[in-house]
Parts: structure tokens; C-alpha cells; sequence
């Protein structure tokens, strides 16, 4: 069966994955053994270390020598500049493997300059060059950094240019990002003297290089030219490659076929071009500097944090390897020069001394809005940890109330309070507690049991009964965090993060929850026989109408009898959602059915019981805003749905509802003006994959329509038919239109969840 969280959650569920698997890997894994006194473990691990250096001053072998400094120092063969990635959108590390042996930097030096004057050329060679050349550029001998990859390069042969040019590539990326643009262009003279066609990735790298100098001293239009002319190369070379792939293999055999798309070095030229773009239609000709400094609260400066400057299409990945970035100096402080007009976010790399027991307070709605009017200013300071008091360390939880409670925190206005749980592959996160006014709150632990747990959808074999357990289950653990906020609801701290060594361990934030046992369809359900269970649920439900586990698990599991669609889950859920809404007069159980009534639009229950709800809650979030703004809209009460957008918007940064308000305002004032501004004004941010630039599609329609009054008449017309759920006439209009601006306009509204 297929098993999906309401999509009210889904932010929560991105924050689960991307802070709290980190939260996981870094703050409990690798030193959960300390609490429980395995001590003998961290001691192995010393003596390992201690082995490991030893072999590597004592033996004779040198195959055996670069072997184990390949595996224990340099790793997998990829670069990674820093131990920990952190920002708004994403937090990831750069090694996973909780066994992994870590040597500090004094250790590795002497190894891995050995390694890159005399071990075999290789992918590891290219690493470890890069790695030396990183520690050089931050002690600031910058032309020691360039010597050391110049010098490695040269110990390849012609048949190994690709690991020479990606060394010289980087050579002409760290002497660029040093503001040295006339060597610069020197060494980029120098590598294309030696490149054919066929190197048209490294070609690809070089241009791009080559663009970003171009930027940096403000000369857009030619800026634009070089990077358009290399996509355009790169396109012609991928597809004359791919053609002799194919061409070449027997007839029998399947190859898979890639995609330009796919290709970094192309996502990073396309997104180069989009920026140029849109800043020379904009009529905007100047770039800017993003300056600031790297603090801890106590005033110490952050030397040697890397600093990364992202825009929107690519803060939901990784950091990659080559991707550009500048290091704090002694005093902290950081300058990024030739920075187009765009959104942008700031990462930060660390390494593990640098942010252990530390914390960088950041949200997921933290921008920088660049607009190319003035220089930015960013500066970033780190607070340390909360302390949690309680529950912790495991603790088991036998009776009906749970306390929570935590270090009070100078200047903090209220406190938000997360629950999660372990599922198979990872863990759910779920806000629970907001506004918060103590630093301690006792709730019932059926407000706990009715947070959120998985929904089934069809009657495929995916699932895992963690998932639709979650908080009853009473053999899962538990975990939970702390957020402290200021007047202004700026994040002050919080109280999960990174904490590495016994100093800053403090309190683990795990307890178990055994107030109840596992009932005899609870075990079928882990036993891996849902439909079995689902009768069972059933079955007490029925025996006793106030048993609320199985009431809630009725509620979760139903959808395995319906066809995997929504509709038809939600139809045989609503009468059991409503009971259990009614009788726990829980919140979470109330927006489920207000959301049921939304996706179905019978605005009549809608109305009855999103009352209840607002009637329930303390303040509405972001979310709920919006959903009663757009199901206003629907109704046909523009000017009320127009207050109520405005209203989500200043609560949920994300402008993940932007598209129906500009729907709104584009139908309420039959033209495009005041679309225009308030695209301008909340630009969707990314949480998920899909952003929408709505200015960009507010702009196509302008020039679409021409001003023609026609037009605009149209756009309402088919506005109309989504508003009132005549998807029919939707479908059909969609597939015979032949105005493309507005048909992605269309599809962008309809999409906007």
C-alpha cells in the first residue's frame, strides 16, 4: 500500500529529513554509547586510530602505506571541503558512516603531502591535492594552494587529462574567487590551448569561469553572450556523444539513456543564464558584494568557516564538491563579489571542532533578496545549545501525563516544541507544542497519541508499521527538540544540533512511551498483516465505541480498501474521521476533515468545521490561513480571500499559496497590475522540488495579451472554471488552447497545494 502524510505536514516532514536525520547522525548515533557506559566502544576506536597512524610511520609497504591513507584519510575519492554543510534549506555532512575514524587535521598533513608528491595518480590524487591546496588558501598562502595542484596535475599522463584538467580547473576557480582575474584568464588561456571538443565538460567549467570574471567586473551583456554560446556547445557535444554511444552498441543491448538536464556542469550554466536574464530584462546592469562576519554569541570569531552563496535552484541539494565559496578570516568576516540579482541563501561549512555545542539559528524562509541597488550585508551568529531536562536518556514513561521541560532562555518570547519518531528508513518529525509561554508544559499523552501517523492509500505491500503506530507505539522511541524565539519570532536557539564529545553531550533527548501495551491488531499490523488488522480495529471499535487507538487506526489504515486515489480514501475515512475528530476534540483530528471538505469543496461542511477548528486552535499558521483564503476564493468571496492571502503571507514565508492569490487579485481586478506586485513582493520559495517563478509567468502573460482586453476576459474565464471545479471544461480548454503563457499560468494555479 501506498502510505502518505496530509499535506499540511509536509513542511514538517522536510524538516524531519533534513535537521533531524542530522540531528540523528551528529548529536546521538556516535556517542549514544556513552550514556549507556559501552565505553569500550570509543576506546576501540582510539586504540584503532593509534594502529592506523602507527602502520603509516612504521611500515615499508608503500602499496599498503597509500591504501590506508586513501581509505582513512582521503575517503571515498570525492572531495568534501568541510565535516558539516549547514542552511535555511538543508543540513547534510560529509560522512555518514558511523564507524568512520576521524583525524584531525595535524594528524593527516604529513600523510597527505606524502601521498600527493609520490602515491600513484589517481582520482584519490586529485582529491588529496585539493585537499592540501584547501588547507594552504586557509592558513592564506594562496600561492602555495596553487603550486600544490599545479605541481599534482603535472604528475599525470596525457591519457589520464581528465583528472589533469579538473586540477587545473581548480587552480583557475581559486585564483578567480581571489579576485586574481587577470592570472586568471591566463591559466584559462593556457588549459583551452589544450582542449578539444571532446573535453566539452571541462570546456563547459572553463567558460563558466570565464563568465563569472566577466560578471565580476559588471559587464553583463558580454557575460551572457560566453555563457549562452557554451550551453549552447555543451548541448551540441552531449548530443554528438550520446548519438556514438548508441551507435556503437550491438543492437541487443540497452543502454540508458541520459539526459543534458541531468548534467551539473549544465544545471550550472542554465541557472547562470536564468540570472543574467532576468537581470538585463529587468533593465538592472549592476552587481553587488554580500559582505558580513562569522560569530559565536560570546563574541569569538569563526576563522575558516566556509561561506556559500546559493540561489533558489539549488538549496534542496547537496553542496557540491566544486561549488564556489570564500573562508572566513581571522576576524570573521567574509566578502562575496559579482553577485547578480536573484534570491539567494547563505550556507556555512564547518568542521567539527568549529560548531560542536553550537548552533546557527536559521529558518527555512531566511533569504537574501538581491535586487543589484546595493551591496548586502549578512552576518551570522552562533548560539549555544539548550539544555533539555526532561524526559531524557531513555526514559520510560508508564503513567497518562508527560513533562517536558527545558532551560529557560534569556530574551525568548515562547517556545515551539517537536516530536518525532523512528520509522524504517528514518524519522518523522511533527510540530506539537507552539507559542509556548514556560519553559516547561504537562500535556496528557493522548495529545501525543493523536499526533500524526501515516495514511494508507491502496492495497500495495509498501509500508511500515512504525509509521502508521507512530507515537502509540510503546516498543518505538521517541524523541523530542526545543526551539526559543524572541518577540519578533526570530529563533534565538534550540536544543538540537551538533554535539560531538563528552563535553557537550549533556542530556539525550529519547524516552519510550508505555502507558499502553500493543494490542492484539496492533501485532498484526507488525506482523505485516494490515487487512488482518484493520478488522481487528474494527472490531474493538465496534465492542467499544470508546476506544480511541483503534478508532485512530481505523482512521489510517482504511485507505487500503479504495483504489490509491484520495478521494476515494477520504470517502471511506470520513465517517470514522469525524467520530474521532468529535470525540478526542483533537486539532490535528479537526483539520483533517476540514482539509477532507476542501479537496471535495463542500463548502458548507468546510465552513462547519473549519469554525470548530479556528475555534480550537490558539492562532491560525501559515497553512490554515491560506486554505481559508483559497477556499473563500472558491466561494466567490474575492475581497474577503484577498485579506485573508494577506494575512498568510506575512505568517508563511514560504509564499507556497502566492499563485492562488494572484489568481485572486487577477479576477477581482480584471487586470494584471496588481498580480504584478505581489509576485514582485512574495516570491515563492522553495520547500519541495517545484518552484514557480510567478513574476517570470504574470510577465510571459503581459506580453501574451498585448493589453488586449480579450484577453484578460479569457484568463477569468478559465480562472472561473477552477474556481468552480468544472474540470471538464478545464481539460478541454487546457488541451486546445494555443496560448502557451497562459496555460502555464493554468497549470501553475491548479498545482499550488
Amino acid at each position: 500500500m501506498r502510505i502518505k502524510m496530509k499535506v499540511k505536514h509536509l513542511v514538517f516532514m522536510i524538516i524531519g529529513m533534513l535537521t533531524l536525520i542530522s540531528f540523528l547522525s551528529f548529536f546521538v548515533f556516535p556517542y549514544i554509547e556513552i550514556y549507556v557506559a559501552e565505553k569500550n566502544i570509543t576506546a576501540g576506536k582510539v586504540e584503532e586510530k593509534q594502529e592506523i597512524l602507527d602502520l603509516l610511520r612504521t611500515t615499508q609497504m608503500e602499496t599498503k602505506k597509500y591504501d590506508l591513507i586513501q581509505e582513512y584519510m582521503i575517503g571515498d575519492g570525492l572531495l568534501t571541503n568541510f565535516d558539516i554543510y549547514i542552511g535555511p534549506s538543508l543540513t547534510h555532512w560529509a560522512n555518514e558512516d558511523q564507524n568512520y575514524i576521524e583525524f584531525s587535521w595535524e594528524e593527516k598533513e604529513p600523510f597527505i603531502r606524502e601521498y600527493v608528491m609520490q602515491a600513484p595518480p589517481n582520482g584519490f590524487l586529485v582529491t588529496a591535492a585539493k585537499m592540501l591546496a584547501s588547507h594552504y588558501e586557509m592558513e592564506g598562502d594562496l600561492e602555495k594552494a596553487k603550486h600544490t595542484l599545479f605541481d599534482a596535475s603535472k604528475r599525470f599522463s596525457p591519457l589520464e587529462e581528465y583528472h589533469r584538467n579538473e586540477l587545473l580547473v581548480e587552480r583557475i576557480r581559486l585564483t578567480k574567487n581571489h579576485d586574481q582575474f587577470t592570472e586568471a584568464n591566463q591559466y584559462i588561456e593556457e588549459l583551452l590551448q589544450e582542449l578539444g571538443t571532446e573535453n566539452y565538460d571541462t570546456l563547459a567549467q572553463v567558460t563558466q569561469l570565464r563568465t563569472e570574471i566577466i560578471l565580476a567586473q559588471g559587464i553583463l551583456n558580454e557575460a551572457h553572450e560566453e555563457v549562452t554560446k557554451a550551453i549552447k556547445e555543451y548541448e551540441k557535444e552531449f548530443n554528438e556523444e550520446q548519438k556514438k554511444w548508441q551507435d556503437s552498441s550491438d543492437e541487443d543491448e540497452s543502454i540508458e539513456e541520459d539526459k543534458v538536464e541531468n548534467r551539473v556542469v549544465y544545471q550550472q550554466l542554465t541557472s547562470l543564464e536564468r540570472s543574467l536574464s532576468m537581470a538585463m530584462e529587468k533593465g538592472t546592469v549592476d552587481v553587488v558584494s554580500v559582505s558580513g562576519k562569522v560569530v559565536r554569541s560570546d563574541g569569538t570569531p569563526m576563522r575558516g568557516v566556509g561561506v556559500f552563496l546559493r540561489d533558489e535552484s539549488s538549496v534542496n541539494q547537496s553542496v557540491g564538491p566544486d561549488e564556489y565559496y570564500v573562508l572566513t578570516d581571522d576576524e570573521g568576516r567574509f566578502v562575496i563579489n559579482g553577485v547578480l540579482p536573484n534570491r539567494y541563501q547563505i550556507f556555512l561549512g564547518f568542521y567539527y571542532d568549529q560548531i560542536d555545542g553550537w548552533t546557527w539559528p536559521i529558518r527555512m524562509d531566511d533569504w537574501i533578496d538581491i535586487d543589484g541597488s546595493k551591496d548586502i550585508t549578512y552576518n551570522v551568529t552562533l548560539q549555544e545549545l539548550m539544555k533539555i531536562k526532561s524526559p531524557v536518556n531513555q526514559k520510560v514513561i508508564r503513567d497518562d501525563e508527560v513533562t517536558f521541560s527545558w532551560e529557560d532562555v534569556e530574551g525568548a518570547a515562547y517556545y515551539n516544541l517537536s516530536l518525532a519518531y523512528e520509522i524504517e528508513y528514518g524519522s518523522v518529525s511533527t510540530s506539537f507544542k507552539t507559542n509556548l509561554k514556560e519553559n516547561e508544559i504537562v500535556v496528557p499523552i493522548e495529545e501525543i497519541y493523536n499526533q500524526t501517523g501515516a495514511v494508507a492509500f491502496g492495497d500495495e505491500d509498501d509500508y511500515d508499521a512504525k509509521s502508521f503506530l507512530a507515537f502509540t507505539n510503546p516498543d518505538n522511541r521517541f524523541y523530542w527538540s526545543v526551539e526559543a524565539f524572541d518577540q519578533h519570532d526570530r529563533l534565538i536557539t534550540k536544543s538540537n544540533g551538533h554535539r560531538l564529545d563528552d563535553k557537550t553531550i549533556g542530556n539525550l533527548p529519547f524516552f519510550y512511551l508505555k502507558e499502553r501495551d500493543l494490542t492484539r491488531a496492533d501485532k498484526l499490523l507488525i506482523n505485516k498483516k494490515p487487512e488482518k488488522a484493520l478488522e481487528q480495529y474494527k472490531l474493538n471499535y465496534e465492542n467499544n465505541p470508546d476506544d480511541i487507538h483503534s478508532l485512530r487506526m481505523i482512521v489510517r489504515l482504511i485507505g487500503m480498501n479504495g483504489d490509491g486515489t484520495t478521494i476515494a480514501r477520504d470517502k471511506l475515512a470520513k465517517p470514522y474521521m469525524e467520530e474521532l475528530a468529535l470525540k478526542t476534540n483533537s486539532a490535528q483530528q479537526l483539520f483533517d476533515i476540514v482539509q477532507h471538505y476542501y479537496d471535495i469543496q463542500n463548502w458548507t461542511e468546510f465552513n462547519t468545521w473549519f469554525k470548530i477548528y479556528s475555534d480550537k486552535v490558539d492562532k491560525l499558521d501559515g497553512y490554515d490561513q491560506s486554505i481559508y483564503a483559497s477556499a473563500l476564493m472558491k466561494q466567490g468571496k474575492y475581497d474577503e480571500a484577498s485579506i485573508e492571502y494577506d494575512k498568510a503571507m506575512k505568517i508563511d514565508k514560504s509564499n507556497r499559496f502566492v499563485g492562488h492569490w494572484i489568481a485572486n487579485e487577477i479576477y477581482r481586478n480584471r487586470d494584471l497590475e496588481k498580480a504584478k506586485e505581489i509576485a514582485r513582493m512574495y516570491p515563492e520559495r522553495p520547500y519541495g522540488e517545484i518552484v514557480l517563478n510567478w513574476e517570470y509567468l504574470v510577465n510571459q502573460m503581459v506580453k501574451e495579451g498585448g493589453g488586449e482586453k480579450e484577453y484578460i476576459q479569457e484568463l477569468c474565464h478559465v480562472l472561473d472554471l477552477y474556481f468552480s471545479g468544472q474540470e471538464d471544461k478545464l481539460e478541454k480548454w487546457h488541451s486546445t488552447t494555443k496560448l502557451a503563457a497562459m496555460k502555464q499560468f493554468i497549470d501553475g494555479v491548479q498545482n499550488v497545494d
